[in-house]
C-alpha cells in the first residue's frame, strides 16, 4: 500500500531555461565581485569569473562527487576565498551577509517554471491522503530559497518533509537523505515511492533503501530500464502509481 511519495525538485517539479541559468550565474558573479572589492581587493571581473568556474570543480571534488554537501554559508566562504584568499578574514559580517544574499537569491529574481503536470500531480496525491516529501540535491541555490519558489506556486504546504542536500549534508543517491525523509514521514520504504528525472540519483538512490524508483523521463528522454515505473508526463503519475 502506497503511503508516501517523495519528489526531486529540479527538472521534476520545476525546470529552468538556459537563458535563466546564464542570467543567474551573472548575478552571482556580480555579487562576488562587489564583495571582494568592498573588502579592498580590486580584481578584474574576468578573474572573478575564472575563480567562480574553478569553485565548481572544487565543490565537485571536495563534496559533490562524494555525495556530500556543505552548508550554503560554507559554500559561499569557499567560493569567496577562491576568488581572493583570506578575504573572509577581513570582511565584516554585514558585508558577508550581503554577499551571501547576492549569491543565493538570483533564483528569486529569475524563477524557474513549474514542469507541466507537476501542480496537478502534487495536488492529486495530497487529496488522496498520500504523505508528500521532497528529496533533492542543491547546487548554488540552497533549500531556503527553493522553499520560497514552492511557496510562490502554492505547493509548499503540501510537503510535510523537505530534505535539501545543503541542509541535510548528504546528496542523492546516498541512502541517508532518503532515510531521514522517510523517518520524518513515518513511512517504511516498502510503502513509499520517489519520483525524479535522474536514473542514478533518483531511481537507484530510492531503490537502494527499498523504495519504488519512478523515473520521470520528459522531453523524449529514454526511460530507465531499472525503474519500477517510467512516466513521461506527470499528469499520468497518480493513476499509474495507484494502479500498480
Amino acid at each position: 500500500m502506497l503511503k508516501a511519495v517523495t519528489f526531486d525538485f529540479w527538472e521534476t517539479l520545476v525546470q529552468d531555461s538556459a537563458e535563466n541559468l546564464r542570467r543567474q550565474r551573472r548575478l552571482r558573479i556580480e555579487a562576488l565581485h562587489r564583495a571582494v572589492r568592498r573588502a579592498g581587493c580590486e580584481l578584474e571581473e574576468s578573474l572573478v569569473v575564472e575563480a567562480y568556474d574553478r569553485s565548481e570543480r572544487v565543490l565537485t571534488e571536495s563534496f559533490w562527487s562524494q555525495d556530500r554537501d556543505p552548508r550554503i554559508e560554507e559554500q559561499v566562504r569557499l567560493v569567496l576565498e577562491i576568488v581572493s584568499p583570506s578575504v573572509c578574514e577581513t570582511m565584516p559580517s554585514a558585508h558577508f551577509e550581503e554577499a551571501l544574499a547576492g549569491y543565493i537569491e538570483p533564483v528569486l529574481r529569475l524563477p524557474p517554471a513549474l514542469c507541466p503536470g507537476a501542480d496537478e500531480a502534487v495536488r492529486a496525491l495530497a487529496a488522496r491522503g498520500i504523505a508528500l516529501g521532497i528529496v533533492s540535491n542543491t547546487g548554488r541555490t540552497p533549500g531556503i530559497i527553493l522553499r520560497k519558489i514552492l511557496e510562490r506556486y502554492d505547493l509548499l504546504r503540501h510537503f510535510s518533509v523537505i530534505s535539501y542536500s545543503d541542509e541535510v549534508g548528504y546528496r542523492k543517491p546516498d541512502a541517508e537523505i532518503f532515510r531521514r525523509t522517510l523517518a520524518g514521514l513515518a513511512t517504511e520504504p516498502r510503502h513509499a515511492a520517489h519520483v525524479g528525472d535522474n536514473p542514478i540519483a533518483d531511481v537507484q538512490g530510492a531503490q537502494g533503501i527499498g523504495m519504488r524508483g519512478i523515473h520521470f523521463a520528459a522531453a523524449g528522454t529514454s526511460g530507465a530500464a531499472h525503474a519500477d515505473l517510467v512516466v513521461t508526463d506527470l499528469r499520468q503519475l497518480v493513476d499509474r502509481l495507484l494502479d500498480t
